[in-house]
Formats: C-alpha cells, sequence, structure tokens
C-alpha cells in the first residue's frame, strides 16, 4: 500500500567549479517531468506495492519512505529503468513510455542513480574508478575532476586507493559516479547514509541547485526531517 501527500500542485557541461563550497554549481539538463501511472511490483505471491500515480514536473522531488523491506529501493529501481513494474507505466519527457522498444536503453543517459549496493573498485583510485564510468557513459574528459570536486574528494591523495576510503568518503564517490555527464534525473536511495555534516550539506546543495534549475530527483530515506525537507511529493510504503 501506498500513501501520498503533496506540498504543493556528452552532452554534460556539468560541474563547473574547481572547489567544493556551499552553493557549487554545474548545469543543469531538463526533461519535461516524469509520471507514474498505476505502478505495481509483486515477488511470488508477495505484493510490495501497487496503484501509485503520480506526476512530477520539471523542478520536482519526491521522496519515498517506509520500513524496511517495505519496496523503496524496488520503487527506485523501477524509476530508473533498471527494473520493469508488473503493472502500470512509467513516462518521461513529452509523454514517451520507459520500457517501449528501445527507450529502456536511451533512458539511463538521463538518469544519475545509486544505492547502498552499488559497488565500487576497492582496488582502484577515486579517478580511475570514475574515469571507468565515465567512459560507459561516454561522458567528456574533465568531467571526473569537475565531480569529486562536487563531493569534496578532490583533495584527497590521488593514488589513495579506494579500499582505504572510509565508508563516507565512499558515498561520497557514489555520488559523484552518479552525477557524471550531468543527468537530469537524480535517483538516489538513501544518499546520506553514512555521511558525516558536512556531506548531508552537499547533498543538500545538490539536490537544491538541481531543482532550482529544472532537474528532477526522486530520493529513498528513513529520515522524517530530510522528507518533509526533499520532497514535494511523499510516497509512503507499505504503510498507512
Amino acid at each position: 500500500m501506498a500513501t501520498f501527500w503533496a506540498r504543493g500542485e556528452c552532452e554534460a557541461d556539468a560541474l563547473l567549479q574547481s572547489g567544493y563550497e556551499p552553493g557549487t554549481r554545474y548545469n543543469v539538463r531538463v526533461i519535461d517531468g516524469l509520471e507514474l501511472h498505476d505502478v505495481g511490483m509483486t515477488y511470488g505471491s508477495r505484493t510490495l506495492f501497487h496503484g501509485i500515480t503520480l506526476m512530477l514536473n520539471a523542478g520536482e522531488t519526491l521522496v519515498v519512505t517506509g520500513i524496511n523491506g517495505a519496496g523503496k529501493s524496488t520503487l527506485l529501481k523501477v524509476v530508473s529503468g533498471l527494473l520493469k513494474p508488473k503493472s502500470g507505466s512509467i513516462r518521461y519527457g513529452m509523454g514517451a513510455e520507459l520500457f517501449s522498444s528501445s527507450r529502456n536503453n536511451a533512458f539511463g543517459a538521463y538518469v544519475a542513480y545509486t544505492s547502498p549496493d552499488v559497488s565500487l573498485y576497492s582496488e582502484l583510485t577515486a579517478i580511475e574508478n570514475l574515469e571507468f564510468m565515465a567512459r560507459l557513459r561516454c561522458v567528456r574528459r574533465g568531467a571526473v575532476e569537475e565531480a569529486l570536486n562536487l563531493v569534496a574528494l578532490s583533495r584527497v591523495n590521488p593514488n589513495t586507493l579506494v579500499g582505504s576510503y572510509s565508508s563516507g568518503m565512499k558515498q561520497r564517490l557514489k555520488l559523484a559516479a552518479s552525477l557524471l555527464g550531468a543527468p537530469p534525473l537524480i535517483v538516489w536511495d538513501e544518499p546520506t547514509a553514512t555521511l558525516d555534516a558536512d556531506g548531508r550539506r552537499i547533498v543538500d546543495d545538490i539536490i537544491a541547485h538541481h531543482t532550482s534549475h529544472g532537474g528532477l530527483c526522486v530520493l529513498a530515506t528513513n529520515d522524517s526531517a530530510e522528507a518533509q525537507r526533499w520532497g514535494d511529493v511523499v510516497v509512503q510504503i507499505g504503510g498507512a
């Protein structure tokens, strides 16, 4: 069951500054909106959620909350195009359906996705991790350093292997990787997990900048303060 409340009705030129400070800016590509219609997901006989219908306009944020195991991460994977829903449809931009013909493959370039189960290469440096991911996404050179600046990792010794990073530093690197190419849709599952106060401020700043310039965000959190601070629309999974 899902309940809602609303507060109101390659291409990368991104990540411009050379060092992070509050207010760091990058260019935001825009899609016109995101629409979920009667979306549901089941595993065997278990229904995680059903009947989710909502629309996000450019510049808005959807926050997904709920108890552990309720299906928050699954819904974010559905929105990202990583999982196909058992029922319903998802449309973005000017009405293109996510799971139609070849559009599912093309949609990946529009999504900045990360979650706790995203892995990094421990035997590589941060730069090597991002350079590999940038090549996969056909992102221009220069975006790697800019992404590190955005999450305040640019001053870390470039020869340090990611395996020696703290959990908070690894989380910052995951966020940086997701932003390569400045996708217009941010989909972050518990983005502040393991982050310190400075890291949480960076997340807040990125979300605020992204939405103020017409980007979309879909975020999962168990923190009620974050849900209230971020959400234009909040979906609660698995509760009344």
